[in-house]
């Protein structure tokens, strides 16, 4: 009956919306494609959720969806209210979906790569809610959409606010009941409840079959939901543990969702020691050395996970990154270095020929690297973000290269501030003579303080729509740039390998230098 009146609006206006095409019954509403109209001129195709209720509580719910924001929740622009066939109803207007995890899923088994592409993400977006005291309830394959080749979560109609005690009481059973968890019977709701769907999901997209064993008699199946009896076949190593953390049946056991995101981002590529026979040194002339360590190619999380002590939002989401191969500077771009190749010209504040050169702009280091590249016949360059990123972090997962914290014996930087469970220690007030700390897995000394380094990114508040192949991400129009890694006036958690600041071009700072790269 619903699904039959939805249907006869199509070609109907709703605001500066036009219906084109009912896609779809579900979450208590009907989805359409729509035009947002100008003039009579469409300007962005839309999805456009309409309910047929227009309660207080309905209403309440749309606003909390359109309030939501985060790169892996679907994106709401507008809530609204219309009357059809004499009766008030509630709309949303959403960002449009290509395609579903459902109909991904249909297509067989998924690879493990694909799998935890996919989770990983939807365990980034389900983080943002359970931090947000928001459970989903209604987590299902249906519900995982994609958009520009990321996954985000949909359908926020059963979603839940933990601290309103007027839910969190005897409820009627939503969502979709083959991914619910016992406690759902009870009423009891937790980020728990997601995890177990999630847990559901990851069977399914694994070995393309559902956990249960019911022959479509739901009541069987309800009874199996309602007893936790749950069969978990054999799976990739790298997923049993979070399946089985995921499918507890003591709620108060079950994973949450930070630790399936970063467990599934702790499996770093392998590291080549820097031991390769594949460095190799620039004479810039006068004794005067640059090393360029070989970087393999790689692929990597980048950015910060939303449990980690001092990340924002320009370090969100946490999005795999796939890098080429390329050169990096050993240390960065020292005095004797940038003298040998700006004819004895030396900006910097802090003196000392094994110094990094300091107080130069973002125009003075393209001027150095297109100097070196016209005496060396090689294009040298800066980094790109993905590039210093994953040069900095080597193959770790952890908010430093050296682990989960910093010392003074490791890095020049404001060490009267700690990190994590880290100590206090020197804060040294200038530059240190590069390479006098220890260096990371690809043998790059000073990836952590000492001074910023500047990188061929402008600057963008957030990863929403990187790039993640590696190169730079940069907007024509934009005069900031980006600096990565911290100096010798930044606290520790300004020196974390997801940290990212900006400056603009024409900045000079005895903060800031630079290093450089040759894609080779």
């Amino acid at each position: 009956m619903l699904e039959k009146m939805l249907r006869g609006i199509v070609g109907q206006k709703i605001g500066s919306y036009r219906l084109n095409k009912f896609i779809g019954v579900g979450g208590f509403g009907g989805v359409f494609q729509a035009s947002e109209m100008v003039r009579n001129t469409p300007i962005k195709e839309i999805a456009l959720k309409i309910i047929p209720e227009s309660s207080d509580e309905q209403l309440k719910e749309l606003l909390t969806a359109r309030a939501l924001e985060h790169p892996y929740l679907i994106r709401s622009y507008n809530v609204g209210e219309c009357e059809f066939f004499d009766t008030e109803m509630l709309y949303l207007a959403m960002e449009l979906a290509s395609s579903s995890l459902d109909q991904k899923i249909t297509t067989g088994k998924l690879t493990t790569d694909t799998v935890k592409n996919i989770t990983t993400q939807v365990a980034s977006g389900l983080a943002f809610l359970h931090e947000n005291n928001r459970v989903h309830r209604d987590l299902k394959p249906a519900n995982i959409l994609s958009i520009n080749q990321q996954w985000k979560l949909s359908d926020f109609g059963l979603i839940r606010e933990l601290n309103n005690s007027s839910y969190t009481e005897t409820i009627n059973i939503g969502g979709t009941i083959i991914y619910m968890p016992p406690e759902a019977f009870d009423g009891e709701i937790s980020p728990a409840w997601d995890m177990w769907s999630l847990g559901v999901m990851l069977i399914q997209m694994l070995t393309g079959q559902l956990p249960y064993d019911f022959n479509n008699n739901y009541q069987k199946l309800t009874g199996q939901v309602i007893k936790g009896n749950i069969k978990i076949p054999p799976l990739p190593t790298e997923f049993k543990l979070i399946v089985e953390g995921c499918l507890q049946k003591d709620r108060a056991e079950r994973w949450t969702a930070s630790q399936v995101f970063n467990a599934l981002s702790a499996k770093p590529s392998p590291v080549i020691s820097f031991n390769q026979g594949k460095d190799f040194v620039e004479d810039l002339g006068n004794g005067v050395k640059l090393e360029m360590v070989y970087i393999p190619a790689g692929s990597f999380m980048m950015g910060a996970n939303s449990r980690e002590e001092g990340a924002y939002e320009s370090q969100f989401p946490p999005h795999r990154v796939n890098v080429k191969a390329f050169y990096m500077a050993k240390y960065p771009i020292t005095q004797a270095q940038y003298k040998a190749m700006m004819g004895g010209q030396n900006p910097s504040h802090f003196k000392g020929d094994n110094h990094p050169v300091d107080s130069v702009s973002w125009d003075m280091a393209q001027l150095f690297c297109q100097q070196l590249s016209e005496n060396t016949g090689k294009i040298y360059q800066l980094p790109s973000e993905a590039q210093w990123e994953y040069a900095c972090r080597a193959g770790a997962t952890t908010p430093f290269y050296f682990g989960e914290t910093l010392r003074d014996d490791l890095a020049n930087y404001n060490a009267t501030d700690t990190y994590g469970n880290g100590t206090k220690g020197k804060y040294r007030q200038e530059t240190t003579p590069v390479g006098s700390f220890p260096p990371n897995g690809f043998g790059l000394y000073d990836m952590h303080g000492n001074v910023w380094e500047w990188c061929a990114d402008t600057w963008h508040n957030n990863y929403r729509n990187a790039p993640n192949y590696g190169s730079a991400w940069v907007e024509q129009s934009s005069n900031i740039f980006v600096v990565r890694g911290g100096s010798w006036y930044s606290l520790p958690s300004r020196c974390r390998s997801a940290r990212r600041d900006c400056y603009k071009r024409d900045t000079v700072s005895n903060l800031i230098g630079f290093r450089v790269i040759f894609q080779g």
